[in-house]
């Protein structure tokens, strides 16, 4: 008998990347990773713990500027955020957020080195979803330490702090963030709140903004069988946009001045005919005059 869309189980994907993101963090998994060519000089200040688990599929840091402020969607073991810290100079600020305790561990414990190696001290990481910026986990985590939940009156009055605070004290601002990076990681984010990360996207930017996002995007829809694999899913493989679909993401969401900056020819894994490939991309937030920044256009030029 054939299942019904109703009765099919639906996979928790987000609890599959948290626990197999967990272990990476442990243990190097190196089915998680593209080969990236990074800017050598940035690596060297970075400690080995975080290079050898390092997650990603390209390089998203290259379109950062010197002074910008910065915002890292699913930060990892920092190493993104290192190279950010270096290129943005003393000036600039980076913001890590990730929603996996063991990752944000990582991140933390190489903190001192990595600040010392660099430099200076401008890299902050934050425990939330990449989908939700509003949300301050670590916040949510606090409270329930002092108040814990035991029944429903005590949910709703979580409920209430969450709503207060998500709306005076959201954990990223709105237009506070002058570049977004992601590296292969918005295709871990359940399919129903897609659509919601790229609006969260916009909301955070400053008006002549940008974001250069590196993920992996597939050349047909992944099949549903596919989506309900777990290995395939916290593998950045079922969760993958579409090509086409990865680039009208950012439109619907109100990008403009949309470029492809890299795409692999040869496709990093193909599972039942479909390919799957690393893309890069950036895409900005129209300033107050409605136009693309001039300074944003030439944001390649630091590294």
């Amino acid at each position: 008998m054939a299942i019904s869309e109703t009765e099919r189980p639906v996979p928790d994907t987000e609890r599959q990347v948290l626990e197999r993101y967990a272990g990476a963090a442990q243990e190097r998994e190196s089915a998680l990773c593209c080969p990236v060519q990074y800017d050598a000089k940035f690596l060297e200040a970075i400690p080995q713990e975080i290079l050898d688990k390092d997650y990603g599929c390209g390089d998203p840091s290259r379109y950062v500027r010197e002074g910008d402020v910065v915002l890292d969607l699913g930060s990892g073991g920092g190493k993104i955020c290192y190279i950010a810290s270096q290129a943005v100079g003393p000036k600039g600020r980076v913001i890590g957020v990730d929603f996996n305790p063991a990752m944000l561990a990582l991140a933390g414990k190489h903190q001192p080195e990595a600040v010392a190696n660099i430099g200076w001290d401008n890299v902050t990481f934050l425990y939330g979803k990449i989908q939700d910026l509003r949300t301050d986990y670590g916040a949510i985590g606090r409270r329930l330490a002092d108040a814990p939940v035991r029944n429903a009156d005590e949910y709703l009055d979580l409920e209430e702090f969450r709503r207060r605070q998500t709306a005076q004290h959201p954990l990223v601002a709105d237009a506070s963030i002058d570049v977004i990076l992601s590296n292969c990681v918005l295709n871990l984010v359940r399919t129903e709140e897609k659509a919601q990360l790229f609006q969260e996207m916009f909301r955070v930017l400053k008006p002549g903004g940008r974001a250069a996002v590196s993920d992996i995007v597939s050349d047909k829809t992944p099949t549903q069988a596919m989506r309900d694999d777990a290995e395939l899913w916290s593998g950045c493989i079922s969760g993958a946009f579409q090509e086409q679909a990865f680039l009208r993401a950012f439109e619907e969401a109100g990008f403009r001045g949309i470029e492809i900056e890299a795409r692999d020819e040869e496709p990093w894994r193909t599972v039942e005919g479909i390919e799957f490939r690393s893309l890069t991309v950036t895409a900005h937030k129209l300033g107050p005059d409605g136009q693309i920044s001039r300074s944003a256009k030439g944001a390649k030029s630091c590294c």
